[in-house]
């Protein structure tokens, strides 16, 4: 075996903030030696504190390069965009063939593809690794979704094995999800999802404390005993307890939280991907609107009219209305992945994908042994709702989705994330759309031309209304 095929045996990590810090603890605690670098002194002299003695210390990525032994791995934990060009640049001249390179930061796909055919034929390997789990999940075990190479893969995937979260079976939530940058585009793709599911938790929360009138206790109390039905997951885990975290005074704390939500980027990543593969992601979308309108306090609050006013729908319904939503926030993701897939020929496995997703990341939940049972029954890159148990389980929530819609937008309720489901999935389920009309009206104007249903060909008509 050459020294470019062999498993490393020292990483070298650069970047030390929260994300790096803790992925840099949980590798130590899996007996992997580390060459670390971290250019901020403050956070240099926290990880100290905490990383193991053995830990080498050095100046600078050059520096980190030359103390490591060949072949070299070395993780990349900084923030993603020109700081990742750069570090790879100062990396570059101290590299040999056979070096990995892993950048584990949420960088856009573009960015990956861009840089791995930059080091194309220098013999050194760009891995994109998608981490997921927040602090807590790069601590104890992360979702961790590679793109790269195989042989750049298996060289580093023992010690990512052994860091990943474990799902319920103990497989390790890692895996190589294809070539190129299928690893940070998955990761995109993730945060959409997380984008729409949150949104969809969002106006649920609305509904029942403004339009049913239910105290954030009696919220806590609802979401818990969904988590323990099919919305079984992560968020909707930690919704019941943001709705029942109090202040120091013991009123609701969310009440003094200032209605503006951020965003850093991947939900608007995801959306571009969206547009850019024709995919109808619609969901995922409006969530990111949702975070936009909600920047737009000064526009709200001199444009509002009242408040929205009581509404009349069962929990059930509400219940339902949810889980649709969460599950066609997941296939449309899915789709778009699938999508990406086709044009770029990653060879992604969205069971694969599913598995992944099982523990450690943000979308953890029951529903995705569900997806990852959808994607073997669906035709290859079809949409997961061509499988006849996700598709029984949407026909069996949207009445409940219906009513939920209907009952907000009646009484004034925002629900982008409902409303763009439901005209999601009574879009994708109709055999005929009226885009005949749009296709009239675009030759109409323009002279755009139109195909006909009754013979082959492209047409132009006069369309002067006799």
């Amino acid at each position: 075996m050459s020294s470019s095929e062999r498993p490393f045996g020292v990483l070298g990590l650069i970047g030390l903030g929260t994300m790096g810090r803790n992925l840099a603890l949980n590798l130590a605690d899996h007996g992997t030696p580390l060459v670390v670098w971290e250019r901020d002194t403050a956070l240099a002299s926290l990880a100290r504190e905490a990383l193991p003695e053995t830990t080498i210390w050095t100046d600078g990525p050059a520096e980190l390069a030359a103390a490591l032994p060949a072949p070299r791995a070395i993780l990349l934990m900084v923030t993603a965009g020109p700081a990742v060009d750069a570090v790879i640049a100062s990396l570059h001249p101290a590299l040999e063939p056979g070096d990995v390179i892993l950048d584990g930061g949420n960088a856009d796909a573009r960015d990956t593809a861009r840089r791995q055919a930059a080091l194309a034929g220098s013999g050194i390997e760009l891995i994109g690794l998608g981490v997921s789990g927040g602090e807590e999940g790069a601590r104890f075990g992360p979702a961790l979704m590679a793109g790269g190479s195989h042989e750049a893969w298996a060289r580093v995937a023992p010690a990512l094995n052994a860091i990943a979260a474990r799902a319920p079976d103990g497989s390790p939530c890692c895996d190589r999800l294809g070539s190129g940058a299928a690893g940070h585009f998955v990761k995109t793709v993730h945060n959409g999802i997380e984008y729409a599911v949150m949104q969809a938790l969002a106006e649920t929360y609305d509904l029942m404390r403004h339009g049913l009138g239910l105290s954030p206790s009696a919220i806590g109390d609802v979401f818990e005993r969904w988590n323990t039905g099919p919305l079984q997951s992560y968020l909707v885990e930690i919704a019941a307890d943001v709705v029942r975290t109090r202040d120091a005074d013991g009123a609701p704390l969310l009440d003094k939280v200032v209605d503006q939500a951020g965003q850093k980027g991947t939900g608007r990543w995801a959306s571009f991907a969206a547009l850019d593969y024709g995919t109808p992601a619609a969901t995922i979308a409006e969530a990111v609107f949702a975070r936009a309108v909600s920047a737009h306090a000064e526009d709200r609050r001199a444009l509002a009219a009242g408040s929205p006013g009581s509404i009349s729908l069962g929990l059930d319904d509400l219940e339902r209305a949810l889980r649709a939503s969460t599950l066609a926030a997941f296939v449309q993701g899915f789709d778009l992945i699938a999508a990406a897939d086709a044009a770029e020929g990653w060879g992604v496995d969205r069971t694969a994908v599913a598995r992944v997703w099982r523990a450690g990341c943000i979308l953890r939940a029951s529903l995705l042994d569900r997806l990852a049972d959808a994607a073997g029954q669906a035709p290859d890159g079809a949409m997961l709702l061509h499988a006849p148990d996700l598709m029984s389980e949407m026909q069996d929530v949207l009445p409940g989705l219906r009513h939920a819609v209907s009952a907000a937008a009646l009484a004034g309720y925002a629900a982008p994330a409902m409303m763009s489901a439901l005209s999601w999935v009574d879009g994708m389920t109709r055999a005929r759309v009226p885009a005949d009309f749009l296709q009239g009206l675009r030759d109409r104007f323009g002279a755009h031309r139109f195909e006909r249903t009754d013979r082959p060909g492209s047409f132009h008509a006069d369309w002067s209304g006799s």
